[in-house]
């Protein structure tokens, strides 16, 4: 696509948020091979009203409500270092972004619920295919472009979402006519200028497009964009995919026969979306 150098301009112009310290932190043992609860607790040390937030939510969502957990190593001992680390990702960016120009509730909703089925696909994964514990957080994160979109353009990206709904058109393909690029290419940048993980701007940049991503998280985030989609669970344009047949499947040695059972865990999930909504 050609670059639109004004719209360029506007996006390096951007004054964006900072990560907050503890996703930066985080972000950094996504490269860990084993994160520890003692490394979890000393990131949430940054922050004492986020761990205060993830040891209710740890105790309301994960264990039913009738769980006791005080602390964070017994949180991580009960429920697992992955999904206290998800909890803590989730809770800082939703809480620190907010969109000014489309509703919130449905962005963050996609965007966790895409996470929460990239997070499923991977415990899907065959043996022989490398393990991608930055799954849950490249779905968490795969849309931010739009974010960056909403503060550079304003009203302008606000009838480019109004056109994508009217036309039931990919907001992705609306953008790239009219801007010269689209939300994940805009993702990548914020990501590489908050210095994440290079697997994280891989997955942003080519969730639309991933025979272009250098990992196969890409394909992975790609996948469970489409399943929720398919389901009805996106981020408020109204898109739905025809079907889910998607030769992207196979590449990853996955089962499209395995679809109906996923949507099932999906939709299971989504009660644990709207809690973490909630705590925000």
């Amino acid at each position: 696509m050609r670059l639109n150098n004004d719209v360029l301009q506007r996006l390096d112009a951007v004054e964006f948020p900072s990560p907050p310290v503890v996703v930066s932190r985080l972000s950094q043992l996504l490269s860990h091979e084993r994160t520890t609860a003692e490394e979890i607790s000393a990131a949430l040390e940054l922050d004492a009203t986020m761990a205060v937030r993830v040891l209710r939510l740890a105790n309301s969502v994960v264990l039913g409500g009738g769980g006791n957990v005080s602390n964070v190593q017994e949180a991580v001992l009960r429920v697992g270092v992955e999904t206290v680390r998800d909890i803590v990702f989730a809770l800082s960016m939703v809480g620190s972004l907010r969109p000014v120009n489309f509703e919130y509730r449905p962005f963050w909703r996609h965007s966790l619920a895409v996470a929460h089925t990239a997070r499923l696909l991977q415990d899907r994964l065959p043996a022989g295919v490398p393990a991608m514990p930055e799954a849950y957080t490249a779905g968490l994160l795969h849309d931010i472009g739009m974010l960056v979109f909403d503060r550079a353009l304003g009203s302008q990206y606000k009838k480019m979402l109004a056109r994508a709904r009217t036309d039931r058109q990919q907001l992705h393909r609306v953008e790239a006519a009219l801007l010269g690029l689209d939300h994940a290419e805009a993702g990548a940048r914020m990501l590489t200028a908050w210095d994440m993980p290079e697997r994280l701007i891989d997955a942003a940049r080519w969730h639309h497009d991933p025979e272009k991503g250098t990992s196969p998280i890409a394909r992975l985030v790609y996948l469970a964009d489409l399943v929720c989609n398919n389901l009805g669970f996106h981020h408020g344009t109204g898109y739905l995919p025809r079907n889910y047949a998607d030769p992207n499947w196979a590449q990853l040695g996955l089962e499209v026969t395995a679809f109906p059972q996923i949507a099932v865990d999906v939709r299971r999930g989504i009660e644990q979306v709207e809690r973490v909504l909630a705590a925000a």
